[in-house]
């Protein structure tokens, strides 16, 4: 991994967890990690929280690699330095989850989410309920992927919808738009089934979108 790699920490707190943006100074094999210590108002904010044995969630995005790797670790922070170049030095982490971004095949995960017909733009009330299927995100692909819910008539092949999915670290819940590309039964007698679709989104939004999908699933996975 590069040195100045960005880097995003993400600190456990009792309330609403803490993002950081910082960038990778230095790997001191299976013993440290060393970051850069910021100093903007998320830095001061968790400035409380940031002291030896507090819990953190480290990702990054190695995108020098051929598959652009997806990294994402639990660790816990080791000491602040600020005499002479403001590091922040963190435990290696015993275990590192990896996944391949631009990989052809899909990623399975279970992520609860729904999708959503838009509103009508000229119905003169864009917040008008539409029908709302709940269900899971099953896998996902920088093309599309699959969800599965509750079949509803409204939704047909090629019809245009939004995707909805809570993530950890947001606080409110990330859509993108889809199309969906085919409807399979699954469960005929509680009319559910799996919604295939793609991607809607400009290629910058999309690949945010499915990075933080697949950091989330990551990092809901067992120690």
């Amino acid at each position: 991994m590069p040195c100045n790699t960005e880097v995003t920490i993400q600190v456990v707190t009792p309330g609403q967890p803490i993002r950081l943006r910082t960038r990778l100074i230095g790997v001191d094999p299976h013993r440290s990690i060393i970051f850069a210590l910021g100093s903007d108002n998320c830095w001061q904010e968790a400035k409380k929280f940031l002291k030896p044995g507090q819990p953190i969630i480290v990702r990054l995005v190695n995108s020098d690699e051929p598959d652009a790797n997806i990294l994402a670790f639990r660790s816990s922070i080791r000491k602040l330095l600020t005499s002479t170049e403001p590091w922040l030095i963190i435990d290696y982490p015993k275990a590192l989850q990896k996944v391949a971004l631009r990989q052809h095949s899909r990623i399975a995960i279970n992520l609860e989410a729904s999708i959503q017909i838009p509103p009508v733009e000229d119905s003169g009330d864009l917040e008008q309920s539409q029908p709302l299927s709940s269900g899971q995100l099953s896998n996902i692909s920088i093309n599309g992927g699959a969800f599965v819910g509750k079949i509803l008539q409204e939704i047909n092949v090629d019809t245009k919808c939004l995707l909805r999915v809570q993530v950890l670290q947001e606080a409110e819940p990330m859509s993108i738009p889809i199309t969906i590309k085919n409807i399979q039964d699954i469960d005929y007698g509680k009319m559910r089934g799996q919604y295939g679709f793609e991607l809607s989104d400009e290629k910058s939004e999309t690949e945010t979108f499915v990075q933080k999908v697949i950091l989330n699933h990551l990092l809901q996975q067992p120690k």
